[in-house]
């Protein structure tokens, strides 16, 4: 079934399906930080209902990629989505599968160091069940002194 042109009511009238992404694209494009105001744009589209699909999430990934010195409410919002995504939204719930966490840890590593080892820390914190090497894993990502320095910066 083809989803391009299908269109679903939502808290904020019809709109088409693909018009998330289109706007996670469309800041991708930007090549700018984000401001509050957008990240309270992307918080409408996509928390209204059902949250982010994998397809969005990837795309929240490379629209962190372009952020050099991005806004505290993009950072809070991304680890929240995409913890939502990976811990809530998909199958099954409140439990991290071994494929999900190495698509997880893949986009993480290409994230701003301390902004990925955060994204991964609050997956686990959230989840019921994860794998144990994702464990070991977010603790050496979290001990990094490269990670520890950029902590730091941001204090």
């Amino acid at each position: 079934m083809n989803h391009a042109g299908a269109a679903k009511i939502s808290l904020f009238g019809l709109e088409a399906l693909d018009e998330r992404r289109a706007l996670i694209s469309s800041l991708v494009q930007s090549g700018r930080d984000l401001l509050p105001s957008d990240v309270r744009q992307l918080r409408r589209a996509l928390f209204e209902d059902e949250g982010a699909s994998r397809e969005e999430a990837q795309a929240l990934f490379e629209l962190e990629r372009t952020q050099a010195a991005p806004c505290a409410e993009w950072t809070a919002f991304f680890i929240e989505c995409l913890t939502d995504h990976v811990v809530w939204q998909c199958r099954p719930t409140g439990i991290v599968v071994d494929e999900q966490a190495e698509w997880l840890v893949r986009e993480a590593d290409r994230c701003r160091l301390a902004t990925g080892a955060a994204l991964l820390a609050n997956v686990l914190a959230e989840a019921h069940r994860a794998p144990g090497w994702l464990i070991a894993a977010v603790r050496a990502r979290v001990a990094a002194p490269e990670v520890q320095a950029e902590l730091a910066r941001e204090d």
